[in-house]
């Protein structure tokens, strides 16, 4: 068949035919429109769908079909497949993603036409965003609308939006005149910049006055955002709005801060300086008695420029301490020198305890600073005196006592004294009624409650005193002083008593009633070191108790002079003392070291009493120097005893405070802290195991008491030791988990004796174990036969172990081993003071076996019985 110039002419009528009416149709359609062949070829497209598919002109649009771009590859394949089956499409889903505005979403509605034969095809975008915007933010917790235009007209708004405008009608209005009172707010003018500029704005606690429909307007703070809108052509087209009203966190935050700044106002009210640091330890907050005090100024005190008022001599210490606390979060506890405004030191009690917040997270610590000067001044009074009075007690070669209370109570004797009494030291903690019944009858009583009363001191010469000694009846003749102690309130507390046996004197003068007057009054005061001085002040005799003491000869002695030996500390104040009882003639008594032979300064108490002749006149002093140096060491012994007790009963006590006062402020902390996000039990159990540790002290201190008062009292019953053992373990181990507590049984028995004491002895020397174990949790108790009729148990530990030499003194009271960290080891030195007096009135007995850092075997031992065994 022949293809003719006539067909060819008919067919470019058919193709200007379908031209001409594929571009009739394509201009009067808006939607986008595709025109299609029979054989899906291109025909025709209108402008909608060419700006809808971002495609720029007609070649393009044939390259993209020419080239089976994936998307309009799929299109046709549709087409292709639904024209098959049906000659109109409607409403077939069909996407792609566009190079500027990605996804896009279509329904394509398709039909043929017979004449000529032509595809149309339309496409409807889906504009699902906008028609479910209030199904999407309707819920939502944030307000929320869309602006349209430069004008700002409200296109859509959620519930919570127009609940904040009073619910007005905003829809279709320009923002400024739907909202007309936030003119002057400066949101106009937040709007026109981000419409103008595209760039978003992000308000935070914004304030706001806008009418909700109430009488005046609202005051409300927002966080909110203004997002620009932008169109198809990358132009702004609206604002979408998203605002968080947060009125109620700003007020409360506010409210906060102002309980805050009330708190401090408050805190610089109280009567005493409060410091808080940081987690660095730095300074962050000092009250304003602080700067009152010290007259620093806040720069001056920052970070840890309050340490430069510290007196020097104390600094570094207090630093060192302070810093040592806040690394291990425990609680700080520091006496010091500190600088007043005046430049004056003053001593202070510094004391903090660690901080935590909410969350359990350590911020630091806060504490309390309070003046202790006053105190400090009667503590080293009180000191000072206690130490004077133990050391003229314990070194005095006289016989010296002291008596406390009305009762007079033997609180301690010299060797000498209770050899005087004809007694043994089970007398120390009695009364004198009790220790000297015979005393009875005599004078002594009511000459001690007259001295106790009046606070006179009474010299006694000569008296005749009845004492029983080897249960007979002895009388001797002394010379002694009953003198008044005071407290530092001035009010008394005891009486020292010192005497001198002078009964060999007396018997000598009745049988030489012609000897000199002043070799009587010399005998009468009978002391170790006597001299005898000239009204000028001359010595001129002196005994041989001072060629002794000094290692001189009587030459040599004569040469240096007496006053030579006196320390260079006391000779000031000795002469000034001296020169005044030689004017005034009266009785001279002082306090004053002596160098001895050793070159060793030694503490004395001097005394010196004038002669005078018939006329009142000076003839001779007549003077004594008694040694106290073992009184004065006994001063400093109890002077450390009653620091070990204080610090050891302050610890728990301390440790409870600063436990209590976390629960308390973690219960009143305004954050709203859940119970049980509050550390009830962990701060109950070491609350729980600081009184458990007071109650042992105590405990310890009241059976100190009872044994030196001898009123130890044994409850015994018949009961199986074995029984008491292993029910005492299972307690310790309910408080040590971490030990691992054996107990070996090799020997079952009963005993019979004081079941609460036995097992006092037994948590003792297991307690002991725990605690001289650290690096060790293994600790071993055994139950065996020891001989015929006794058992032993021992408790083994492989801790820090004892030397011998302290193995000999630790059964001794208020014996501590000494430490190079004091605090790692507390305690009175009595636990095994008590242990031993218990075995020993079981008419058992204890024993340790130790070698240094290998671990030690304490046993004790006692006598079986029978389990029918009756008393």
């Amino acid at each position: 068949m022949s293809y003719t110039s006539e067909d060819s002419e008919n067919k470019k009528k058919k193709d200007s035919a379908i031209k001409s009416l594929s571009r009739s149709i394509v201009d009067t359609v808006q939607e986008p429109m595709l025109i299609l062949d029979v054989d899906l070829n291109f025909i025709n497209a209108n402008t909608g769908f060419y700006n809808t598919f971002e495609i720029v002109n007609e070649q393009a649009l044939q390259l993209e079909l020419e080239q089976n771009n994936p998307h309009f590859k799929q299109l046709k394949s549709n087409l292709e497949a639904e024209l098959a089956v049906n000659k109109n499409i409607e409403n077939s889903e069909f996407s792609l993603v566009l190079p500027k505005s990605g996804v896009r979403k279509f329904l394509i509605n398709a039909s043929k036409i017979d004449d000529p034969e032509l595809i149309l095809v339309s496409f409807t975008e889906q504009k699902d965003n906008l028609e479910k915007f209030d199904e999407i933010f309707s819920q939502a917790p944030a307000m929320i609308c869309i602006l349209r235009g430069p004008e700002h007209v409200f296109d859509r708004a959620n519930e919570n939006y127009l609940q904040i405008v009073g619910n007005r009608d905003i829809i279709g209005k320009t923002v400024r005149q739907a909202v007309p009172e936030l003119d002057g707010q400066g949101f106009y003018e937040m709007l026109d910049n981000v419409y103008k500029t595209g760039k978003a704005f992000t308000g935070s606690e914004i304030p706001v006055k806008i009418d909700n429909g109430e009488k005046k307007l609202k005051n409300s703070f927002l966080d909110f955002v203004y997002q620009p809108i932008f169109e198809e052509s990358g132009a702004v087209g609206g604002i979408f709005v998203h605002a968080i009203d947060i009125t109620e966190k700003v007020k409360a935050i506010r409210k906060l801060e102002e309980s805050e700044n009330e708190l401090r106002n408050l805190i610089d009210t109280v009567p005493a300086i409060i410091w808080i640091t940081s987690e660095s330890g730095k300074n962050s907050y000092l009250n304003k008695k602080w700067y009152e005090f010290t007259g620093q100024t806040q720069s001056e005190a920052h970070d840890f420029g309050w340490l430069n008022v510290i007196h020097p001599e104390d600094r570094k210490r207090v630093e060192k301490e302070f810093l040592k606390s806040n690394n291990e979060r425990s609680p700080f506890h520091a006496s010091f020198r500190l600088r007043n405004s005046e430049g004056d030191y003053r001593w202070v009690l510094d004391s903090g305890s660690p901080k935590y917040n909410s969350e359990g997270a350590y911020e630091g610590m806060i504490g309390t600073v309070i003046d202790i000067n006053e105190e400090k001044i009667k503590e080293q009074l009180i000191r000072e005196k206690q130490h004077r009075i133990r050391s003229i007690i314990e070194e005095a070669d006289v016989a010296t006592a002291l008596y406390t209370g009305r009762e007079m109570k033997i609180e301690m004797a010299n060797d000498a004294m209770i050899e005087l009494w004809g007694k043994d030291h089970s007398v120390i903690g009695k009364t004198l009624h009790e220790a000297l019944p015979e005393l009875e009858g005599q004078p002594f009583h009511e000459l001690l409650q007259n001295v106790y009363t009046t606070g006179k001191t009474y010299w006694g010469k000569e008296d005749p005193v009845d004492l029983v000694i080897n249960n007979k009846l002895h009388t001797g003749y002394f010379n002694f002083t009953y003198k008044a102690l005071s407290d530092e309130k001035g009010e008394i507390y005891g009486i020292l008593n010192m005497a001198v046996d002078v009964s060999e004197i007396v018997e000598s003068k009745k049988l030489l009633k012609d000897s000199e007057e002043r070799y009587r009054q010399m005998a009468d005061l009978m002391p170790e070191k006597v001299s005898n001085i000239d009204p000028q002040g001359n010595v001129v005799y002196f005994n041989q108790g001072w060629l002794d003491y000094t290692g001189l000869s009587k030459e040599e002695f004569e040469e240096q002079g007496l006053n030579s030996f006196i320390s260079p500390a006391e000779k000031d104040e000795f002469e000034k003392a001296w020169n005044y009882s030689l004017e005034t003639g009266n009785d001279f008594e002082m306090e004053l070291r002596y160098l001895n032979k050793k070159g060793k300064y030694k503490w004395h108490l001097n005394r010196a009493e004038a002669i005078t002749d018939a006329n009142g006149d000076i003839q001779l002093w007549i003077c004594t120097a008694t040694e106290i140096q073992k009184i004065k060491a006994e001063e400093k012994r109890k002077e450390d005893f009653l620091k070990l007790v204080s610090h050891e009963l302050k610890t728990p006590v301390t440790s409870i405070k600063g436990y209590v006062q976390l629960l308390l402020s973690l219960l009143k902390s305004e954050k709203g802290v859940p119970l049980t996000a509050i550390p009830f039990q962990t701060s109950l159990e070491r609350i729980d195991q600081q009184v458990v540790r007071l109650t042992r002290l105590i405990s310890e201190m009241l059976d100190l008491s009872r044994i030196e008062k001898n009123k130890l009292v044994l409850k015994k019953e018949n009961f199986s030791l074995n029984k008491l053992i292993a029910e005492t373990i299972q307690d310790i181990n309910y408080t040590n988990t971490q030990y691992n507590i054996k107990l070996t049984e090799e020997f079952d028995c009963n005993i019979y004796a004081d079941k609460d004491r036995i097992g006092q002895v037994l948590i003792n020397l297991v307690t002991n174990a725990i605690k001289y174990s650290p690096e060790n949790q293994d600790i071993e108790v055994k139950i065996e036969k020891e001989g015929k009729n006794k058992v032993a148990v021992s408790v083994i530990d492989s801790g820090i172990g004892i030397d011998k030499e302290n193995q000999k003194k630790i059964f001794k009271r208020f014996y501590r081993i000494d430490f190079k960290h004091e605090d790692t080891y507390s305690g009175f030195g009595i636990g095994l003071y008590l242990a031993n007096e218990i075995m020993r009135r079981h008419n058992g007995k204890i024993s340790v076996d130790s070698e240094k850092d290998k671990g030690s075997v304490f046993t004790f031992s006692l006598d079986v019985v029978s389990k029918d065994f009756k008393e």
